[in-house]
This record gives structure tokens, C-alpha cells and sequence, in this order.
């Protein structure tokens, strides 16, 4: 998704430059919390990447307009990480080097993520993804790295769950070629196994390919009852496309990010219909997720997605460890408090107004997350629930919510 200048505009955001945020011009940057904001604008992420950019400078207005932390004002820095690792590290080299960011925010591909790391972490400055592949749970951060997304190696039970409920015996997978795609690819057959099914192919694939055509009809080789796709939108419309022409036959599996609107209306609803879709949920009770669908929603009149929801919680959180540290923005100081205002025990909250209050009191809180409770474990990663959908008349219908503590042993 490539965006037109009116677009680009509407996101509130300059590439490479400061937001300035609230109404008023941004302090001098020694006395704000200056985050670096690196999500897809261009590329297959795009379509999530600007709305958690979106998401990111809404509320960075609202923490500003309310005074900012302890008087200091959330600036941001926004570069393309464009889904491609060399353009993310240059975007992070920027951020770092020249902007002198306190954090970074928003990275999207596994492959973006696992790229830009090495570079938070050399510059001693927390990192937050939403990212999927496994080795980023295992990937030697010194505690800088966070994951707000959920892992592949916790998905795939769900995949494996869903598919042994729905009564498929066998399955397929064609998978894109990169952390993400290998993830997906090394965890889901024990898991399907375990369930009782077989898979009976795994086939990994490129992208950007003019055609897919031999992958597809290598995957579905064996006659699965199920097909598990892990790829993104634009080859996906590309892989369904030819699939659909070939008549093949056969369900479809995958995540919301693959299979999205932009999906749908590329393959057409009659292709898509019946395609089973496995993505995070929001944390739809929580008051943290009630106020950001509420600043999303009057700004873009759409509802904020499981993305805009990680957002979200990436920049609360972040700004009450600045608060949590006395308005100390390094790294460390806010490594050492991510945790404390976001794991339990402490005060339920949500938002910035219930939030600052008792933060500024010395009290401890407990922030309960848009897109999880994001309690971290000991390799940054929090605990998301799932949704499981079916694609129907061109829309996600909700079968089932699954729960984190359902998979997680599995």
C-alpha cells in the first residue's frame, strides 16, 4: 500500500521529523520523552503500520494535552520501516543516531524486528514489536526488547486446536520465506500431530513471484482437509487468485493480517468465503481498550483493531515508566520500570487520567493493556487471547474467543 500525500497527511506524522503534538510547540528535545516510531508505511505492512502510526500520535496528543509526563512532552519520530529489514535499520540508525530517541515503537515484520534489535539494544533503549516469530522470545536483548503480539510457537496450538475441533485430519502449509513464515513452519506440525492430524506437506515460497501456481499445486499435493497459509496480503491475493482458477478445492487457514479486508476485496467474497481466520483479539473489556477505540474512532470513524490496540499500549506504557522514573527518559530507567507499572500486583489501569495520578503519587499500577493485560514475562513477551473467525458475505464472523491460558501449555 503506497500512501498519497493527503494520506500520509491525515496520519499526523512527517517522516524523519517530530510530531508536534497537543497544539503547541514540542520542547526542547533534553526535556522530552522523544519516542522513535518505525512501523510499515509502505509495503506488505502497510495498511496496520499507519494505523498504529495513527494510533501512536492520538495518543501522544492526549498525554500532552494533559500536561505530559511529570511537564515534559511526548515527541515522536517517524521513519518507513517499508516491511524490509535494510530500510528498518536505516529508519533505526536515524532514530538513534540523529533523533536520539529514548525508544522505539511499532515494528511490524519479524523480519524488520529481528534486524533492528541488534540496534536498540547497542543503544541501550527499550524496543517495542509486534511481531511474531519465536526467536524473538529467545533473542539476547539485556530485557530491551518487547512483544505485545503473540508468538507463532503459541499461535500455531491455536491453528492445530481449531482445526482438530473443525474435524480436519490432515493439513498443508504454505508458508512465506522469512522469520516469521519459518516460524510458523518449524512450530505447527508437532502441534497438529499432538492434536491427533497429519500433515501431509510444507511448502515455502518467496515473494513478489509473477506466479505461485507450482507452490500451490505442490501443497495441496497430498489432498488436505485443511491448508495453512502463512504469508501477507499482497502475495496472499496473489496465491488465492490462481488457487480460486485452478479449482483445487481445499479450506484455508491463516492469520487476520493475511486474510484483512484489503484481502478480501482483492480475491472477491465468493474466493473468500469460508476461510478460517486466527488473529489476536483485543482486550475489549478493558478501559485501557475503551479509550483507545474512543480516540481512534472520532479521529478515523473506524474501530481500532488489534494493532491500533498494541499501540496503544506500546506508548502508555512506555510514558508510565517515564512517569514511574520521575520524568528520567534513559533506557535503563525505563527498562527498570516497564514492568512495574505494567505487570501485577498495583492499581487496575487504563488510561492516562486514571493512570498519572497515582504513578505521580508513588503509588504502584497495574496497566491493563488494548490488546491484552501485557503482564511480561521474563522474555518481554505478554499473553494475548485469540479470536477465530470465518470469512462469510466478505466479512470476519466470530466463532470462538480462545483464550491464552487454553494454549499455552500445549
Amino acid at each position: 500500500m503506497t500512501l498519497n500525500r493527503r494520506q500520509f497527511l491525515a496520519t499526523g506524522l512527517a517522516g524523519g521529523t517530530a510530531a508536534l503534538v497537543g497544539g503547541r510547540l514540542a520542547h526542547a528535545q533534553s526535556e522530552a520523552l522523544r519516542i522513535g516510531v518505525l512501523t510499515p508505511l509502505t509495503g506488505g505492512g502497510a495498511v496496520y503500520g499507519t494505523t498504529m502510526s495513527r494510533m501512536y500520535t492520538l495518543l501522544a496528543d492526549e498525554i500532552n494535552k494533559a500536561g505530559g509526563i511529570a511537564g515534559k512532552p511526548i515527541q515522536l519520530f517517524t521513519e518507513d520501516a517499508q516491511t524490509n529489514p535494510d530500510a528498518g535499520v536505516r529508519g533505526a540508525r536515524k532514530l538513534v543516531d540523529v533523533n536520539k530517541v529514548h525508544a522505539i515503537v511499532g515494528t511490524w515484520s519479524s523480519a524488520v524486528t529481528l534486524a533492528v534489535a541488534p540496534v536498540a539494544v547497542q543503544a541501550r533503549i527499550p524496543h517495542f514489536c509486534v511481531s511474531s516469530s519465536p526467536a524473538i522470545s529467545t533473542f539476547k536483548d539485556d530485557d530491551f526488547l518487547y512483544r505485545t503480539a503473540y508468538s507463532q510457537a503459541v499461535i500455531s496450538s491455536v491453528y492445530a486446536t481449531t482445526a482438530q475441533k473443525l474435524g480436519y485430519k490432515t493439513a498443508a502449509l504454505l508458508i512465506l520465506n522469512n522469520p516469521y513464515g519459518i516460524g510458523l513452519g518449524d512450530s505447527f506440525p508437532a502441534r497438529f500431530e499432538k492434536a491427533g492430524g497429519k500433515v501431509t506437506g510444507k511448502v515455502i515460497y518467496n515473494p513478489n513471484q509473477s506466479s505461485y501456481r507450482s507452490e500451490i499445486q505442490q501443497a495441496l499435493a497430498g489432498k488436505p482437509d485443511v491448508i495453512l497459509f502463512g504469508g501477507y496480503t499482497p502475495d496472499g491475493i496473489q496465491v488465492f487468485k490462481e488457487w480460486f482458477q485452478l479449482g483445487l478445492g481445499g479450506t484455508w487457514m491463516g492469520p487476520g493480517f493475511a486474510f484483512d479486508q484489503k484481502f478480501v476485496q482483492g480475491i472477491g467474497a465468493q474466493a473468500a468465503e469460508g476461510i478460517i481466520v486466527v488473529e489476536g483479539a483485543p482486550n475489549l473489556t478493558s478501559s485501557a481498550y475503551k479509550n483507545a477505540n474512543k480516540l481512534f474512532s472520532a479521529a478515523h470513524k473506524d474501530e481500532a483493531d488489534f494493532f491500533a490496540a498494541m499501540a496503544y499500549d506500546h506508548l502508555m506504557i512506555l510514558a508510565l515508566a517515564a512517569l514511574a522514573a520521575k520524568g528520567d527518559t534513559a533506557g535503563d530507567a525505563l527498562k527498570a520500570n516497564i514492568r512495574k507499572v505494567s505487570n501485577p500486583p498495583g492499581k487496575v489501569v487504563g488510561s492516562w487520567a486514571d493512570a498519572a495520578g497515582p504513578v505521580n503519587a508513588g503509588e504502584k499500577v497495574n496497566y491493563e493493556g488494548a490488546s491484552s493485560a501485557v503482564d511480561f514475562d521474563e522474555n518481554g513477551d505478554a499473553k494475548t487471547d485469540f479470536g477465530v473467525y470465518r470469512i462469510k458475505s466478505g466479512k470476519w464472523a466470530l466463532d470462538r474467543v480462545i483464550k491464552y491460558a487454553e494454549v499455552s501449555a500445549s
